[in-house]
């Protein structure tokens, strides 16, 4: 996407409704990245809790198997979930950064009369495709481990 440099005239109904839009745009951006979060802490924090059943003094390796079969599960729940989740906040991203353009944000000369310093957002934000914020990777990365952990686990279980 290139920086609209000769802004489309805009009634006081569409400045109106581009902002609307964009504010919408940021607070489902938002709500993304808090449920990314959010549901992550909430799988993980279950998986423990059937990790801590499935290797108690009582139960059987037969039982643990069984019962790791749950966070296995989740685990791979808890990553398509944060792929899914990523991928709507990505379209937030795409959908802010046309307003952006559409609002002359990226253009480099409508803002030299005031301070000179270039255009009000850098022209590294228009990049795509939408980079995954470190949360998104860590908990991939997470996800990943605690799965082989949950194996491994599993595994010494049955020695």
């Amino acid at each position: 996407m290139a920086p609209i440099t000769s802004r489309p005239s805009l009634d006081e109904h569409d400045v109106a409704t581009v902002r609307q839009l964009y504010g919408e745009a940021q607070n489902w951006t938002r709500h993304y990245e808090q449920l990314i979060v959010n549901a992550n802490v909430l799988i993980v924090s279950a998986c423990l809790i059937f990790v801590g059943l499935a290797f108690g003094d009582k139960v059987s390796a037969l039982q643990a198997s069984l019962l790791m079969v749950i966070p296995f599960g989740m685990t791979i729940i808890g990553i398509t979930l944060t792929n899914t989740l990523f991928n709507l906040y990505a379209v937030c991203i795409r959908r802010m950064s046309r307003l952006e353009n559409l609002l002359g944000c990226f253009d480099p000369v409508r803002f030299d009369a005031i301070d000179r310093a270039g255009p009000l957002l850098p022209q590294e934000f228009m990049a795509l495709p939408v980079k995954r914020p470190t949360s998104v990777r860590f908990f991939i990365g997470m996800h990943g481990l605690l799965g082989c952990a949950y194996i491994g686990i599993t595994a010494l279980k049955w020695l």
